[in-house]
């Protein structure tokens, strides 16, 4: 038996399965946007991301709320979210993702409540690598966390987008203010580290002056 070219099976040859770990800008997609619901009742949306060569961060969990209506800085983090994707609403629905399965020891699909209209969106992240010291087991702990959104095509930030800016301004600067500090050491209390707020939509700037 021969052997026949096929182009798009020889440009897989070039994507690489891998977990992002270094902080930085990336452009991909939501492969997750689910419910979540922490033991003290706080809500939030736990992202899965994947970019456009074949990285992946599947636990870009944010908190937004508290039980007593207190907003979380991830509140305005999921608000850009909404507005860098140009979604005005994400009612709550059943989604599929992948999830690690520790029986299997490997990655397998997971139904879930989330927000489905999130699901597949394109958009572009800026994450922060973080390191902690895990409570039960003393060890050091590395994770992601998403610190600025903007929109995947244009670069802009939800402030320029509701400010009706074409020229993205603002994204740069965040990478390079992170990339001057592209770890967040949370083992060393007595030190602080600089984090970049995201320009996220305001609470309440998703009504009748949305510009999309």
């Amino acid at each position: 038996m021969g052997l026949t070219l096929n182009a798009n099976d020889a440009k897989k040859a070039d994507t690489f399965s891998s977990v992002i770990r270094e902080s930085g800008k990336y452009v991909g997609t939501i492969t997750r946007a689910e419910k979540l619901l922490s033991k003290n009742n706080v809500e939030g949306v736990g992202f899965s991301f994947k970019t456009d060569d074949g990285a992946s961060a599947n636990y870009l969990d944010v908190y937004t709320i508290k039980p007593n209506g207190e907003k979380l800085r991830g509140y305005n983090i999921v608000q850009a979210i909404l507005c860098c994707t140009r979604t005005k609403s994400a009612p709550e629905g059943q989604i599929t993702f992948e999830a690690w399965n520790p029986d299997e020891r490997r990655m397998m699909p997971v139904t879930a409540e989330g927000y489905p209209a999130l699901m597949g969106k394109r958009i572009g992240l800026v994450l922060q690598k973080e390191i902690y010291t895990h409570q039960i087991t003393g060890n050091d702990v590395e994770r992601m966390n998403i610190v600025a959104v903007f929109e995947a095509s244009t670069g802009l930030m939800a402030s320029e987008i509701l400010a009706n800016k074409t020229k993205p301004e603002l994204l740069e600067s965040v990478v390079k203010k992170i990339m001057a500090n592209p770890v967040r050491d949370m083992r060393k209390a007595s030190v602080r580290v600089e984090t970049v707020a995201p320009h996220a939509a305001p609470m309440d700037s998703f009504d009748d002056s949305i510009p999309f």
